[in-house]
């Protein structure tokens, strides 16, 4: 790091992205190659890879055995080194990704971007996870429950357990249009301990609580490289997500924090839609989300935090009553069933019994006792007694089907 660091006022551009450094310089001299031959010989003491050397105009690549030389000086080189395996050394937990940066500037231009909304592919670090982030000349580390920015040579932090919404909770509840996949993830950009008031990680506090905002909206999409956001409270509004050159306070970050806390910790689309009543009465159509946030969210969820036990007390009443109206509709029918079957069975009961009445008081007290087993073979009796019982029969059947039908219709 030092080695760079010695380089770097004999580089005319400097390029430092997330996993190699590229560095460029107008011509090669004795004072460059010296400083180029200590960057070779601490990579070689380290047992890493060496960084490749180049002369920009015939492209031919230069080792630590041609910077003894002065065989290429005044031609224009350029450096490039893989910053992974250096990284590696400096890994804070086992099961995190480590970035390295070798400036401040370095890391903020990285930082204006990178873009926190993109689904992570490819080589891209997944924030979702552990992430360790260390630049050099960094002044005091900052950080959150997943992500960590700290010097090359500062300790592992104590960090608190914060309970903010997954990924997923989130995509619950916001809408997200674009062609690419987008994931918001507040957990894994959120800061939470550090010195924030920190000019040297003010980009980190704006990418942060962009995350953060877009958890408090209902829809974001994305429309050519450009992501807008729309409000559905009292009106509906749509708006940029940020201003390019807009910066945000630490104070406006512990708010977003508290609020994203407080929305995703209980029915989510109620206490959202309280926020947003607010919100799209407040902020004006030509200020960005990140700018109305700064302004109004502090009033809008002192707002909500007061309608939200309203709310919930008139929706307990109406969920009552509406309990009591459906116990009534259901005793109702249950006495519908209950009366149906009652008059299915006194029906049968009924005719039943009235047969029987009918034959013993009409028929059989006037029978003669002496020719009563003649009656019982006769065919006039026979006759009697089928069509009786086609008539049980029938009304059997009639009655079943019609009661069968009301039965039915009560028990669904």
């Amino acid at each position: 790091l030092q080695a760079i660091d010695d380089l770097r006022p004999h580089a005319s551009q400097e390029i430092d992205e997330g996993l190699r450094l590229i560095m460029e310089g107008d011509e090669l001299s004795a004072s460059v190659r010296e400083r180029l031959l200590s960057v070779f010989n601490h990579i070689e003491r380290l047992g890493i890879e060496s960084p490749m050397l180049k002369i920009v105009d015939t492209g031919d690549t230069i080792d630590a055995e041609d910077l003894s030389t002065s065989d290429f000086d005044g031609e224009p080189w350029r450096l490039i080194l893989g910053k992974t395996p250096i990284a590696g050394r400096l890994r804070a937990r086992g099961d995190e990704t480590t970035l390295l940066f070798f400036s401040v500037n370095g890391f903020q231009q990285w930082l204006i971007n990178w873009d926190p909304c993109l689904y992570p592919t490819g080589n891209i670090p997944d924030f979702a996870k552990p992430v360790t982030i260390r630049v050099q000349g960094l002044s005091q580390s900052v950080g959150g429950p997943l992500l960590w920015v700290m010097p090359p040579g500062a300790p592992c932090p104590s960090v608190e357990t914060i309970s903010l919404p997954e990924s997923k909770d989130v995509h619950g509840l916001i809408h997200t249009n674009a062609t690419r996949g987008l994931r918001v993830c507040p957990m894994g950009y959120a800061l939470t301990w550090g010195d924030l008031e920190n000019p040297e990680v003010a980009p980190l506090v704006k990418l942060s609580s962009m995350v953060l905002s877009v958890c408090l909206v209902q829809e974001l999409r994305c429309i050519e490289g450009r992501y807008e956001a729309t409000l559905k409270g009292t009106k509906r509004i749509s708006m940029p997500l940020y201003d390019e050159d807009q910066i945000v306070s630490a104070k406006t970050l512990k708010i977003l924090i508290e609020a994203v806390l407080w929305v995703y910790e209980e029915r989510p689309e109620t206490r959202l839609s309280l926020v947003m009543d607010r919100l799209s009465i407040d902020i004006e159509r030509e200020q960005s989300l990140l700018s109305g946030m700064e302004n109004h969210l502090e009033a809008a969820l002192y707002q909500a935090r007061d309608s939200y036990a309203f709310v919930i007390l008139e929706r307990k009443d109406a969920y009552h009553k509406e309990v009591r109206e459906l116990m009534k509709d259901m005793k109702s029918h249950a006495d519908l069933y209950a009366a149906k079957v009652r008059e299915l069975v006194n029906s049968l009961t009924r005719d039943a019994l009235g047969i029987l009445f009918f034959v013993a008081f009409s028929f059989i007290a006037k029978f003669d006792k002496n020719n009563f087993e003649d009656l019982l073979v006769s065919a006039e009796l026979a006759f009697l007694v089928k069509v009786l019982s086609c008539y049980l029969l029938l009304s059997f059947v009639l009655q079943l089907a019609a009661h069968w039908r009301d039965v039915l219709l009560s028990d669904q």
